[in-house]
């Protein structure tokens, strides 16, 4: 009994809340009524496969009594939609895990209240995703975000042009390039996430880094923003590494105007690899071919005398592999969802994130399951002959990632904004360039090159992730808490 008051009171308080969002209901459900249709918004890559999977769970179950619209959507925009004008918005939808704390806190989301899913979500999901899909409604945690597709980086590369073997290091890389008069990788765009190849390195011997983000951060309103880190000797080592990296002319360089494709293709030889995600394949398949399309992890490097000269916490030959974020995308539901489809939905969504499901969604779209211990399927998908070797690799690569990475820990809309939005992605790009770093009105950062620049640009960073804003001075001495 005290749970089902529980669900009922959480249900009550959500529905209460929903005006913060733009109020109203949603006209498409003739104000917030029933009109008999869920709509359901996936990848575009996925829709097919999900309206067909929605077609047979209602000729199996006539008694749900709701039709089923699947939509595909660029899963990259679908929250900024959602923002803009939730009442046009799909009952159901999907986005990045980093999203849920920005959508809940402007109650654009209800909150997963059904104890069937919630226990299959906490059962089949793997620590990291659990602590990253609940926000808060009055002060209460919640579960918001249902987890049905898993994600991280690794590195697609030219097998024409380098060996299994050189894919393997930094520096096999540089020597592929060197041989064939090109650039060794680059990576797909030069924001806060593409840059967590270097960012969320980790010492190879015990996966070990002293970066943290946003660690013990509360999702409340006015919560606190935990605590950041990245002053430390190993991420200065790091970046310092890879300025020289990106100054040598066989090294890393930032995507051309034409595209990271252009600069992979076979026939350009711009470049041998990219640091990229699923999404991608087809445009690196289309680029290399079946053929020529290598998929690996991200690559190690070994720390140079110059880039440890002066720092106690690293030695030079420490090696290091590049990490990244693991995240998840997950199904949420929309807060302008007629109440009277609130328990159908959630019951649809038990259905599309079980393991039976995402497994089908492998095979048909390469979506990678989210659950624990999915990579034990993947491999036996390929000793079965079901896949091929580049599809394998595509999830086999992600799944080995996820133990080199963390989720995005974004747990609210403000930690969002300050990572990507407040300028620490171009201090990033600056400082792997060796140039100042302008801001408004002074120019804070004049330069990149030497020790104590590198130190002035990671507490720079450090600050717009904890202040979103720059300091007005720097501390005296470095590393200080920003």
């Amino acid at each position: 009994m005290k749970k089902i008051m529980s669900i009922l009171l959480a249900i009550l308080t959500a529905a209460a809340l929903l005006s913060g969002c733009g109020g109203g209901g949603n006209p498409a459900n003739k104000g917030g009524k029933d009109d008999g249709v869920i709509r359901v918004w996936v990848g575009e890559e996925s829709a097919e496969f999900y309206q067909k999977t929605c077609d047979e769970y209602l000729a199996a179950h006539p008694d749900f009594k709701y039709k089923i619209e699947v939509k595909g959507m660029d899963t990259g925009s679908i929250a900024g939609t959602i923002t803009n004008d939730p009442t046009a918005a799909a009952d159901i939808y999907t986005v990045a895990h980093d999203n849920i704390g920005k959508l809940a806190s402007t109650q654009c989301a209800k909150p997963v209240t059904d104890q069937a899913l919630v226990d299959q979500v906490l059962a089949d999901n793997p620590e990291s995703y659990r602590g990253v899909i609940y926000s808060t409604l009055n002060d209460k945690s919640y579960l918001y975000g249902v987890p049905y597709i898993s994600q991280a980086l690794f590195m697609y590369y030219n097998k024409a042009l380098v060996t299994e073997e050189q894919a393997k290091s930094f520096e096999g890389l540089q020597e592929a390039a060197k041989a064939a008069g090109t650039k060794a990788i680059t990576v797909t765009g030069d924001d806060g996430y593409n840059m967590s190849f270097a960012l969320l390195a980790r010492k190879v011997s015990d996966k070990s880094t002293s970066v943290k983000i946003f660690e013990g951060a509360e999702a409340t309103a006015g919560g606190a923003k935990g605590t950041s880190n990245c002053q430390g000797d190993d991420t200065v080592a790091i970046f310092r590494w890879l300025q020289a990296y990106a100054a040598d002319p066989n090294g890393f360089k930032w995507a051309s105007p034409d595209g990271w494709d252009a600069d992979l293709d076979k026939d350009n030889k711009g470049v041998l690899a990219v640091i990229g995600g699923a999404w991608h394949y087809n445009t690196a398949m289309a680029a290399l071919g079946e053929t020529n399309l290598g998929i690996t992890m991200i690559p190690t490097f070994k720390l140079t005398k110059e880039a440890t000269e002066g720092l106690s916490g690293v030695s030079a030959g420490d090696e290091y592999r590049g990490g990244t974020f693991a995240d998840c995308k997950c199904f949420m539901i929309n807060a302008y969802s007629a109440a009277a489809k609130y328990a159908k939905e959630q019951e649809l969504i038990k259905y599309l994130s079980s393991k039976e499901v995402q497994d089908a969604s492998y095979l048909a779209c390469m979506n990678v399951p989210a659950y624990l211990g999915a990579d034990a399927y993947i491999k036996k998908c390929f000793e079965e002959g079901k896949v091929t070797e580049s599809q394998y690799n595509l999830a086999a690569m992600q799944v080995a990632m996820a133990d080199w990475g963390i989720p995005q820990p974004f747990i609210t809309g403000t930690l969002n904004t300050y990572y990507y939005s407040k300028n620490a992605p171009s201090v990033f790009r600056a400082l792997i360039d060796r140039s100042a770093y302008p801001t408004t009105g002074d120019q804070i950062l004049s330069e990149t090159e030497s020790l104590e620049g590198v130190r002035k640009a990671l507490y720079l960073i450090e600050y717009l992730w904890m202040h979103g804003t720059v300091p007005k001075e720097f501390p005296a001495a470095l590393p200080e808490q920003a």
